[in-house]
């Protein structure tokens, strides 16, 4: 999943694109169903229940990200975060960890540096803002475009 986009174009982009996939799936949600109540032979029903529970656990993780991403996308809040060292981001390659301090809570997440160019990025004790938002505030994004000078 794209968890760690910051610019207002790139989650105004992945919102529609969520909701689309969103569309898609209810829409196989609502067939799977229908073709597991119609009458017809058992292996049948029991594939199209199959994927029926498979595009339901789908729509449920897209649909949390969606919720993230149109909260960070619609009333962010940004703070200072601090570089910690480089982490691997599920499907994206190598992101950077970093961590900040919300209401006394610290988070601690690792996102990617595209477009920046890697070797831009102070690691460990880079200082750049982090967006948040106060419904998730676990799951920042650091972007990397605006750096802290101490």
């Amino acid at each position: 999943m794209l968890l760690n986009i910051v610019t207002d174009d790139e989650l105004l982009t992945s919102q529609v694109v969520k909701g689309i996939l969103l569309c898609l799936i209810a829409v196989g949600i609502v067939f799977n169903f229908f073709k597991i109540i119609r009458t017809g032979p058992a292996k049948k029903k029991i594939i199209n229940s199959v994927f029926f529970i498979i595009l339901s656990i789908g729509i449920v993780l897209i649909y949390k990200q969606y919720r993230i991403e149109g909260s960070l996308l619609k009333d962010p809040k940004y703070v200072q975060g601090k570089t910690i060292r480089f982490c691997n981001v599920f499907a994206l390659g190598q992101g950077v960890l970093f961590e900040y301090e919300v209401n006394g809570q610290t988070y601690r997440c690792c996102n990617t540096f595209h477009p920046v160019p890697v070797d831009s990025i102070l690691v460990p004790g880079g200082i750049f803002m982090v967006r948040y938002s106060d419904k998730f505030p676990e799951k920042g994004r650091m972007d990397f475009t605006k750096k802290i000078n101490e």
